[in-house]
């Protein structure tokens, strides 16, 4: 018999924070490095004017700044011992075999549910980007639909969420949500949603058939993986995506308890592709490679 899974993080009383994106780094990445450089000129311009004495203090400093950090960074650990930060060599994502596992002891056989990705994006179309009319209302809307679905989880089967920004544009203008749930069902649900029917109805009104509705584009994409027809890999990396969520379980005396899906990737059952997938099946039906070189596969 194959040894047991060894869990990165260990089981939680509440539920792990989903981490809200950074807004200073949303900010920076929807600007170009032209207007950036700009607001740096006249802010340095309205300070020399303004206080002559003390102008070359910032600049000053941020040198200093970015000197002392580059060299801590160079002098200290590159792997952080916090897998926060940096989980050492390959992991993969495990879901607790039943609602009545013990978080420490998961089968050893890999039979993963199903997974619902879905994708959902904004675009800021207008030259003015986040500047653009009604570009502060989707980004509450944004908000709020996040923060519904994070609030009630359980009654969507939402599993955990992440974002990103495109860099197809120079100016970064493109957000994506990255959402993963149990079901379809449960996606349909929460698209029901008072908070979401409202955000849908004011875009709708205001952009999808209101005149100039080019200025702020909104998308969604949804992915249906059925049991074992998925699978995860993560190398030097730290809880990412899926490797980011934890699932509910019943702990040893009866409580809930939240188990963090990322297991060592070690584990002879997490090999290759074909074995994190937990199937027999052949590549060739899979749609996945040679059944002569799965061996090989990543």
């Amino acid at each position: 018999m194959e040894p047991e899974y060894k869990r990165i993080f260990g089981p939680t009383r509440e539920r792990p924070p989903i981490a809200a994106p950074n807004a200073s780094a949303f900010f920076k990445e929807l600007l170009s490095l032209r207007t950036i450089l700009l607001i740096g000129a006249l802010t340095q311009l309205l300070l020399t004017a303004i206080l002559p004495r003390y102008a070359l203090l910032p600049p000053l400093l941020l040198t200093l700044h970015t000197f002392a950090t580059t060299i801590h960074a160079l002098t200290s650990n590159p792997f952080p011992s916090d897998p926060t930060v940096i989980i050492r060599d390959r992991t993969s994502t495990q879901f607790p075999q039943a609602p009545s596992d013990a978080p420490n002891t998961p089968s050893a056989a890999p039979q993963q549910p199903g997974v619902v990705a879905f994708h959902l994006g904004v675009r800021f179309n207008h030259p003015l980007g986040i500047l653009a009319p009604g570009a502060r209302a989707v980004a509450a809307h944004f908000a709020a639909c996040n923060a519904r679905v994070a609030a009630d989880a359980a009654a969507y089967g939402c599993l955990g969420y992440s974002s990103w920004r495109g860099d197809a544009q120079p100016a970064n203008n493109t957000l994506l949500s990255v959402y993963y749930f149990r079901d379809v069902e449960g996606l349909n649900r929460f698209a029901r949603d008072p908070v979401h029917r409202t955000a849908w109805d004011w875009y709708a009104r205001e952009f999808a058939r209101g005149e100039g509705g080019w200025g702020i584009g909104v998308f969604h994409e949804t992915f249906y993986a059925p049991p074992g027809r998925w699978e995860t890999v993560y190398v030097n990396m730290p809880p990412t995506l899926l490797g980011a969520v934890s699932v509910p379980v019943a702990g040893q005396e009866g409580e809930e308890e939240w188990v963090g899906l990322l297991v060592d990737g070690a584990h002879p059952g997490l090999k290759n592709q074909y074995a994190r997938m937990g199937t027999v099946v052949k590549g060739e039906q899979l749609g996945l490679i040679g059944d002569e070189q799965h061996q090989g596969a990543p």
